[in-house]
């Protein structure tokens, strides 16, 4: 069976004393095995796999990030394609993983490709364990170590954030054909992947004591790519990670709840202090993002619900609830399939201002797929003719924040940014009931970003953030979430996650919905393991033929 034990302290020591050889021969591809005895091709392997992580996770169309999207209200869309219109239709339906399915390609695609990088990164391990290997240097096989732990980390960690089940991808792993392998439940396999990560930061403190050559060691900009990351930035992306995929991993409100706040709030503190950013390139074949393309296609592929983004409307002059005015209050009091396209005014500054949509739609730029004209415009009112959609789907309304990547494919896209950590920190400050911390927190984007008040005098969680109805958000109230009002710190916090990272990362609002209890009611919580999916992990042949 394969071995699942990790012990984060003893990986930095075995590049100094005894050496377990964990080498599997494959008598099936013996190039394969004079490849990894190469050391220059085991680094290259190393060292292109975080490329091959994004890509799986966060850069393939037909995959389940588009459903992720809709599923969540991230983004609308009706179409049939990738699961989009199906798996957001309401009432929700269940995530079908028969033989046959329409969907079941999609459904495999990160839980195949994910293990994949992650064997690239493995067998770099196994090959770096084998007596006398080395890359050149104490400090470069150092190197290769904790970024194959970084990649292994990540991997394995998107996976536990989307599926019910993994399996996950170890240098212990037994390869042999026909081997079993050891399936485990979500949260289990996130404890791995979060050693894993661990190991990245250990092996790279290890690397950072170094007298001779010099302390520390530096990425190639091309390993992530555009970022020439020292070993004290590996250590920072590490805990990033970390702290993204401890509070990611709940399912239910209970098990958010039950996070270590503490441990996210450490890992964000200590993470990147900007944005991690990846240089896509079209020349290269470095475009790892390519699951935001169908935003600069617009049309029927997607566009902004007034379910999440109507909480921004908050001038509500004349628009009374059970009328069929143009705001988001009585756009709630409507039955679900009599909702309508509402023109939001809000005093939130990533939204296009004025009264009327022609003002909206001038102040979002000229022409039909303009530029945004200021870098805090994040969504606009469209010019091209409105797409269809279910009636609670449909609006004026487009994200465009990227709008200039996504004409060419080239320049660098945020994948992890500054505010996420924030924003994780602030959750967690407010779960501690720390509320001065929180506001600090959450007023670095509302602020600055959406040029709102900012947070004052919040002292507990039933706080609303203002008095009047202008207030962002407005958030639906219970019983019947027919009617809006102010809402609490939480909700500020919630909002301004949202407006910060969406299209940013995998599954960025489903996640964060999910854990927070905001997906409605009958919405999956995760993907079951896709029953063409393989029965071990897969090989270091087929990882080393880039087996798609």
């Amino acid at each position: 069976m394969r071995k699942l034990s990790l012990l984060t302290v003893g990986i930095a020591s075995a590049l100094f004393g005894c050496k377990a050889d964990l080498g599997v021969p494959n008598n099936n591809n013996p190039d394969i095995s004079e490849a990894l005895a190469r050391p220059g091709d085991v680094e290259s392997f190393i060292l292109g796999s975080y490329g091959q992580m994004q890509q799986a996770a966060f850069g393939v169309n037909g995959s389940i990030m588009p459903s992720l999207l809709t599923m969540s209200f991230e983004n609308a869309s009706g179409l049939a394609n990738w699961g989009m219109g199906p798996r957001s239709a309401m009432p929700r339906a269940a995530i079908a993983n028969s033989r046959g399915n329409p969907y079941e390609a999609e459904n495999l695609v990160q839980y195949a490709r994910l293990p994949r990088a992650a064997r690239v990164a493995a067998n770099g391990v196994v090959a770096l364990r084998k007596p006398g290997f080395t890359i050149g240097s104490v400090s470069a096989d150092l190197r290769a170590l904790a970024f194959a732990y970084l990649v292994m980390g990540a991997a394995n960690g998107n996976l536990a954030l989307v599926y019910d089940s993994v399996s996950v991808v170890t240098p212990e792993d037994d390869l042999t054909p026909g081997a079993p392998a050891d399936l485990l439940g979500y949260a289990e396999g996130m404890v791995i992947a979060l050693k894993q990560l661990d190991s990245a930061i250990v092996v790279s403190q290890r690397a950072n004591t170094l007298v001779s050559p010099p302390p520390g060691y530096t990425l190639p900009s091309t390993a992530i790519n555009g970022n020439a990351f020292t070993s004290d930035s590996v250590i920072r992306l590490a805990r990033g990670w970390k702290a993204r995929l401890r509070a990611g991993v709940a399912r239910t409100p209970a098990e958010r709840a039950a996070v270590d706040w503490d441990a996210v709030i450490a890992d964000a503190g200590a993470a990147l202090p900007g944005d991690l950013k990846i240089t896509m390139s079209n020349a290269t074949g470095t475009v790892w993002t390519v699951a935001t393309a169908q935003h600069e296609v617009y049309d029927t592929w997607t566009q902004q619900t007034p379910m999440i983004i109507g909480m921004a409307d908050s001038v509500r002059a004349g628009c009374a609830p059970g009328s069929t005015g143009d705001c988001y209050d009585a756009w709630l009091s409507q039955p679900i399939n009599a909702r309508y396209r509402i023109t939001i005014r809000t005093a939130d500054q990533r939204f296009p201002p004025g009264d009327t949509r022609d003002a909206q739609r001038n102040a979002s730029g000229a022409g039909n797929f303009p530029s945004p004209p200021r870098a805090n415009l994040y969504f606009r009112n469209r010019r091209p003719t409105d797409p269809t959609g279910e009636a609670f789907a449909v609006s004026f309304y487009d994200f465009y924040r990227y709008q200039d990547f996504w004409n060419t494919f080239n320049g660098p896209m945020p994948v992890m940014t500054r505010a996420e950590l924030d924003l994780l920190m602030a959750e967690g400050y407010i779960r501690k009931g720390d509320f001065g911390n929180a506001m600090t927190k959450i007023n670095i984007t509302r602020v600055a970003n959406g040029k709102l008040p900012p947070l004052a005098g919040i002292t507990s969680l039933t706080d609303p953030i203002g008095t009047t109805g202008s207030c962002v958000p407005r958030v639906p109230q219970p019983p019947n979430f027919t009617t809006a009002a102010c809402g609490n710190i939480m909700e500020a916090m919630k909002w301004e996650k949202r407006m910060e990272t969406i299209l940013t990362h995998l599954g960025a609002w489903f996640i964060d919905s999910r854990g927070w209890g905001d997906l409605p009611e009958g919405t999956p919580l995760h993907f079951p393991v896709p029953h063409l999916a393989p029965l071990k992990a897969p090989t270091a042949s087929d990882d080393a033929q880039g087996v798609a």
